[in-house]
């Protein structure tokens, strides 16, 4: 990975905003890593440190994000700590939960970021906390929210980066907007449903030897798909979305599939994963042709 050189411009770029990292403590990490939050008392300052108290988890602040402010306007960063950052976002690329959140830049002070950010979770759905600062949370926004209207709602920040699930560096860039923010269904839906989009991108990457950068969008698209057949298992959803990602045929347009998916549909006790093993070598060798 050769990316940092990129992210260092970047946020060197911002000289005149606060430039900021957050770190996720939900993702453990050994107690002598360098981004562990002790480690980073001791190298930064406590004073570079603040809790964004996410509201589910207001109660608890040590399970909060921390924000770590990297540079003050005018100031100098410090880039080994920035490499070390985005080694360790590129190493985690595809866990569930990751420690290195992002890198931000705004005007905002510390105080006033912490607050915003924890604000953000709550303005994503009304009456709900949504951990949106969670990589995977940003990328499903990116590939299924309005644009517009979501560079309006990360106004504040001029601008995020993160790690992609495929380990590519991203970036949301906000700006001020008169259209009020509203999440649109598929984006609602993919929010709902961020944990079995992660499951579902897990298995395709076990299963092919690199991602497109796209795959949050797609596996987003799939895994609504999978539900239209009305399987009643969490596994046969994943192998229904799974081949639609990575098979070069849709294997639902053959009849015996299609039928083997309505048995199981219809028969809660059945699993359309155990189904499929019944087709016939022939109806294979039909879809391989096809």
């Amino acid at each position: 990975m050769d990316t940092h050189i990129h992210l260092i411009d970047a946020l060197n770029a911002r000289r005149n905003e606060y430039r900021y990292l957050m770190l996720d403590p939900l993702k453990k990490m050994a107690s002598w890593d360098p981004l562990h939050a002790d480690m980073l008392r001791d190298s930064q300052g406590s004073d570079a440190l603040r809790r964004i108290l996410r509201p589910d988890l207001a109660w608890s602040p040590e399970h909060c994000p921390i924000l770590l402010l990297l540079a003050s306007p005018g100031g100098s960063l410090d880039e080994g700590l920035i490499r070390s950052s985005e080694t360790s976002a590129f190493g985690e690329a595809l866990y569930e939960k990751r420690h290195v959140c992002g890198w931000l830049s705004s005007v905002l002070s510390p105080d006033e970021m912490a607050v915003w950010l924890a604000d953000l979770c709550k303005h994503i759905k009304p009456g709900v906390s949504i951990p949106v600062f969670e990589p995977l949370r940003l990328e499903l926004l990116q590939a299924t929210a309005d644009p517009k209207l979501l560079a309006g709602l990360l106004a504040a920040t001029s601008q995020w980066h993160w790690m992609s699930c495929t380990g590519e560096l991203r970036t949301l860039s906000g700006k001020s907007s008169d259209d009020a923010w509203m999440l649109n269904w598929g984006a609602e839906q993919a929010q709902a449903e961020a944990r079995n989009i992660w499951r579902l991108l897990s298995a395709w990457h076990e299963s092919s030897d690199a991602l497109p950068p796209e795959a949050v969008r797609l596996a987003a698209d799939a895994w609504s798909a999978s539900e239209k057949a009305g399987l009643h298992h969490l596994s046969d959803r994943l192998c229904l979305a799974l081949n639609a990602l990575s098979l070069p045929v849709d294997i639902t347009t053959h009849a015996a599939v299609q039928a083997r998916m309505q048995e199981a549909a219809e028969n809660p006790a059945l699993h359309f994963t155990q189904l499929l093993q019944t087709l016939p070598d022939a109806v294979w060798q039909e879809l391989h042709q096809a």
